[in-house]
């Protein structure tokens, strides 16, 4: 593996980087503290919905194709579904690794091999009537916790080189979502879906070297969001176009943080809330989703479909390289999801797909103007095996079988197949470099290998 090359501090550069360094940047770091609690909320939100709900195997195509699971991308596919469907498609295990440089510090590598988390969430549209599906799903809370710690994680503050240990448990406070579907017309629908989940979670974050504990980061966060979607069918079928928006998303956060390094009950402990408060945000018609499936012949099919993501330019943060407040450099995103469908026999299907996930931060910049720009905070969830580096891109491949016929009778609508299975890889890689003109100069690298499955039953 090669990462960009950065430039060298000398070796006096790296003895500045001694505890009585680290105590003050990280008293500042608490005293305007909105980048940390930032940082917990998008390593415990993994619970809480993600962008996409449809199968990785296709590329996460979702704005106009006949899956249970791809309501959560359109709701208006749940009218368009021909039988009552559940499904559950996602990771089971993957081989990952992460890696940063940054000047004045070693290389840092980090293995996140094992048991994947099946970040799609299921999907169970119940069909009432030909033309009208809805589905619904409640998690209530779970006992169980996601525990991760990682070691030696590169942090800059204040224009130093430190190495922290981080232990972060999140537990799931519970998950809703309903998704509902009607076919106005023959080849035309409306849909309208939404999501609510709440974790809580806690981190505890302690120097490398010393082992001495620098900051604990408790609370709870809730994310909500409202799809509005339509979906027309041309050419007899042939031809499926879908189009939704994210018309209303919400965040709300409830932060406790405590440390041995800061008073945190005097001014210190007001800046700290008005850094939570700042968390709690609203935003509408901030994403646009638009697709478009072909048939191309009875036996391949082929699908595309690009996500518009409006950024706030407005954005102010803490930068965690000057610790000034000062506007973030943020970019609008196109993404781009593709997935085509071969069918070798009734029975057997070949799937790929191809995925492009941007970065909505920028590098930033230093000087008069200074932006704060991309660095630790977008690395350290990778680092934890939460989400993948962006930008990305992903490509898949796999099978879908058949296997438990619904013994189908003409003029009536039982479906030909009972239970279809599906399973294959999928290849993510990411590498990121920064130059000296950003606001912190480094190089970053992500790679994984994961194995998919899933299973389908039509009723």
């Amino acid at each position: 593996m090669t990462l960009l090359g950065v430039d060298q501090h000398s070796k006096s550069d790296k003895a500045r980087a001694d505890d009585q360094d680290l105590e003050r940047g990280f008293s500042r770091m608490l005293s305007q503290c909105a980048n940390p609690l930032r940082l917990m909320i998008a390593l415990t939100l993994f619970i809480c919905p993600t962008r996409s709900g449809a199968t990785p195997l296709l590329g996460d195509y979702g704005a106009a194709i006949n899956n249970a699971e791809a309501v959560v991308d359109n709701p208006a596919n749940a009218g368009f579904l021909p039988y009552t469907s559940v499904a559950a498609v996602g990771e089971a295990f993957k081989v990952e690794s992460v890696a940063a440089r940054y000047p004045g510090i070693e290389p840092i590598s980090i293995n996140n091999s094992g048991v994947a988390i099946p970040l799609t969430r299921p999907g169970a549209i119940f069909k009432l009537t030909p033309r009208f599906g809805v589905g619904a799903m409640v998690v209530p809370p779970l006992p169980v916790e996601f525990d991760v710690t990682k070691k030696r994680l590169p942090i800059v503050i204040l224009n130093s080189k430190f190495q922290v240990d981080a232990k972060i448990t999140a537990g799931l406070l519970g998950y809703g979502s309903f998704n509902m579907g009607w076919r106005l017309a023959e080849r035309f629908g409306v849909g309208i879906g939404g999501e609510y989940g709440a974790v809580k979670f806690k981190a505890k974050i302690s120097e490398s070297t010393t082992a001495s504990e620098l900051v604990t980061v408790s609370g709870t966060g809730a994310l909500g969001s409202l799809v509005l979607g339509t979906r027309l069918d041309l050419a007899g079928g042939r031809i499926a176009m879908g189009v939704a928006v994210t018309a209303l998303q919400m965040l709300k956060a409830d932060v406790d943080l405590k440390s041995p390094l800061v008073d945190t009950s005097g001014e210190a402990g007001n800046a700290i809330k008005d850094a939570t408060k700042a968390l709690s945000t609203q935003q509408s018609f901030a994403s646009g989703l638009a697709g478009l499936k072909i048939n191309l012949s009875r036996r391949l099919i082929l699908m595309g479909e690009v996500r518009y993501t409006r950024a706030d330019p407005t954005q102010e943060t803490i930068s965690l390289v000057t610790f000034k407040k000062q506007p973030r450099d943020v970019n609008d995103t196109v993404a781009v999801r593709a997935g085509g469908i071969i069918k070798l026999n009734p029975r057997l299907n070949l799937l790929g797909g191809f995925r492009y996930e941007p970065s909505a931060i920028g590098a930033g910049t230093s000087g008069a103007k200074a932006k704060a720009g991309y660095g630790s905070l977008e690395f350290l969830p990778a680092a934890a095996g939460i989400m993948p580096l962006t930008p990305y891109y992903m490509m898949a491949g796999g099978i879908q079988m058949a296997i438990i016929a619904g013994n189908q009778k003409p003029g009536t609508n039982t479906p030909p197949w009972r239970m279809v299975v599906e399973g294959g890889f999928t290849f993510t890689e990411s590498s990121v470099g920064i130059d000296e003109t950003g606001e912190l100069p480094g190089a970053y690298y992500y790679r994984k290998l994961a194995g998919v499955g899933g299973v389908r039953l039509y009723f």
